[in-house]
């Protein structure tokens, strides 16, 4: 749990800058100290007319710059929310180039600012003006290379391509997080015992994260086993059962509280959700008002990788598995059919589309029959259904109908 929130935290946009904000401060207090241990012969070298004036400079152009960059950067997210999806702005606020050149021109202006204040003051000798302008120095090299950096980046932010690549990298770091610890940890879920007291949350939500290693200590310490029913990204409310419960007695509000739910999802510990966005993102992108069949080709394919991924994710145990929660691992069934329903629903009429649905459901096919043959063929029947409903074109649907010959 304590790891999920430090990710939270080290994600936050405020974070980065707040770090440089401080790494300023402290760079330019540390000045005087070093300055007592450089040599006499380097105290005359600087002026403190120079400095002063270089730090004038940098401050007043590291504000607007800071400003405009900031400006610029809440754009390019508004522009991913309303081309992609709203539910990819948060992954795009964690870019850490982005991230970067707000803190680096954050961190300039402060330092100059607060040397600027230390010089006018007579705060600093000799020595230490040495030692500020060496600092100073740095730092507009530093400066330079970010703003290099942020021109570079900013040529693809905002986009609807960059959207889809934001999302599908963030969803290889979960897969990633979920490979080294399958089903969050806990055993693979069987039946459930009859007589198994189910336990319901107050508020309603999507689960965000379960805290496994907190849920053994209660059984244990309780002797009672745990049965979670709604893993990360489920939506629970207060009539429906989060988890059961058999033995133990009265631990149902210490369970409760390592199940973690919160208004919307997030990517952490749902992989899914990755899925669901970018099969938002095509099926915003086949509608009348976008017609952009070339974004939601993009987006099947992103989805086709990522699919292709999680097939260990059915098959995999913890190495050391909590035997008294357990807890059911992914369902490939509902997996295609979030990801792919809404392109065959939405891009029915469009061949081009059609085509590379069927041959993405091909591809999960061949690379695991045992996972995907089934979800896979019957999402490909449902698409053709579909298609042969919309399409008015015969050749079109013999076109799809080839395609599809994987069934």
């Amino acid at each position: 749990m304590l790891t999920f929130y430090l990710r939270r935290i080290w994600q936050s946009i405020w974070f980065l800058p707040a770090i440089y904000a401080v790494a300023a401060v402290l760079a330019v207090g540390v000045a005087p100290v070093i300055g007592g241990y450089l040599p006499d012969g380097w105290v005359a070298l600087v002026k403190i007319d120079a400095l002063a004036a270089t730090l004038n400079i940098l401050a007043s152009s590291m504000l607007a710059v800071a400003i405009f960059s900031m400006a610029t950067m809440f754009s390019a997210f508004q522009a991913a929310a309303s081309s992609a999806t709203p539910r990819a702005r948060p992954l795009l606020t964690q870019d850490r180039t982005a991230q970067t050149a707000i803190s680096t021109f954050v961190g300039a202006f402060l330092f100059s600012l607060l040397g600027l204040i230390g010089v006018n003051s007579g705060l600093y000798g000799e020595a230490a003006v040495v030692v500020l302008l060496a600092l100073t120095l740095l730092l507009v090299v530093h400066v330079v290379v970010m703003l290099i950096r942020w021109i570079h980046r900013l040529s693809g932010f905002g986009g609807v391509e960059e959207a889809i690549a934001v999302i599908e990298a963030a969803t290889e770091k979960a897969l990633g997080r979920a490979e080294g610890c399958p089903n969050l940890g806990a055993s693979r879920l069987g039946d459930i015992p009859d007589g198994a007291r189910p336990l319901c949350p107050a508020r309603a939500g999507h689960v965000q994260t379960i805290d496994v290693a907190a849920l053994q200590a209660i059984a244990e310490k309780a002797d009672a086993r745990i049965y979670i029913l709604s893993p990360p990204g489920s939506y629970v409310g207060p009539g429906e059962p989060a988890a059961h419960v058999t033995g133990g007695g009265e631990i149902g509000d210490a369970v409760l509280e390592q199940i973690i739910t919160a208004p919307s999802r997030t990517l952490e510990e749902d992989p899914a959700f990755g899925l669901d966005m970018l099969a938002e993102i095509a099926s915003r992108a086949l509608s009348d008002a976008v017609n952009d069949s070339g974004s939601a080709l993009s987006a099947i394919t992103a989805m086709t990788r990522l699919l292709t991924r999680m097939c260990g994710l059915f098959d995999a145990r913890a190495d050391d598995p909590a035997d008294r929660v357990f807890m059911a691992p992914p369902d490939p069934a509902v997996l295609v059919t979030n990801a792919f329903r809404p392109v065959a629903r939405d891009g029915a009429d469009r061949v081009e589309v059609g085509i590379s649905l069927q041959r993405a459901l091909g591809v999960l096919v061949a690379v695991d029959e045992t996972v995907f043959g089934e979800p896979a063929r019957a999402m490909s029947r449902e698409a053709l259904a579909r298609a042969e409903a919309a399409m008015q074109y015969a050749p079109d649907v013999d076109a799809l109908k080839a395609a599809a010959a994987f069934k």
